[in-house]
């Protein structure tokens, strides 16, 4: 009777240990990157905020920030970068519409001279080629940060994408897009307009915010 005593006391201890810890399926959803658009950038420069930014960024756990450089200066966009750097994060160009400024790979890897990564999102490839994304992958040393809508699945490249995120930005969709982000292992990218109340249910997936909410005081 004592062994089958012993096993018992030691399977109880077990399951109410086990009561203590979070079941996998309650996780965290995990941060990961956040957007700055244009008009973002310029505001946050111009009134000496781009500190208070980065920091509330880096607050809410977040690791990378893409930066939307057009028609930004060198010395706006090198301050970006270095104070993104500062508090901790890595700064990723986001080539928003390339298309539309007929731009060729040396002009996506120019664009990306002051940041750490670059971001090719759906607009890129709706508009260039498989061939034009490993001609980028060959050239460009550093990440390259792949971003899709749902129906893009069939160009993502089969190599080349240090991360891919799937644009999960619609809420009558959002089930099946969870779908394809694990099954691509992907990150879950949501929007703060449409499918950011859905971060309580990620269950420990990876996700990026699009964009990021303006300043909080």
């Amino acid at each position: 009777m004592a062994p089958q005593l012993s096993a018992a006391v030691a399977a109880a201890v077990l399951a109410a240990s086990s009561l203590l810890l979070p079941p996998r399926a309650q996780a965290s959803a995990v941060p990961n990157g956040t957007w700055q658009s244009q008009p973002q950038i310029w505001f946050y420069s111009s009134r000496g905020l781009l500190q208070q930014v980065m920091a509330q960024i880096r607050a809410q756990r977040f690791r990378l920030v893409f930066l939307d450089y057009r028609k930004v200066s060198d010395a706006v966009q090198r301050e970006v970068a270095q104070e993104a750097r500062r508090h901790g994060l890595i700064p990723v160009v986001w080539v928003q519409s390339p298309q539309y400024r007929r731009m060729g790979v040396a002009d996506l890897v120019h664009a990306a001279r002051h940041t750490d990564g670059i971001q090719v999102d759906d607009h890129f490839f709706a508009n260039y080629s498989t061939a034009d994304f490993y001609h980028l992958r060959q050239v460009y040393t550093k990440p390259i940060f792949c971003s899709i809508q749902p129906f893009q699945v069939g160009v993502v490249p089969r190599s080349g994408c240090n991360q891919l995120d799937v644009q999960c930005y619609t809420a009558a969709t959002f089930q099946g897009c969870l779908k394809l982000t694990d099954r691509l292992g992907a990150v879950v990218s949501l929007s703060t307009q449409n499918t950011l109340g859905y971060q309580s249910g990620l269950r420990g997936r990876t996700f990026n915010t699009f964009l990021w909410p303006d300043l909080q005081p």
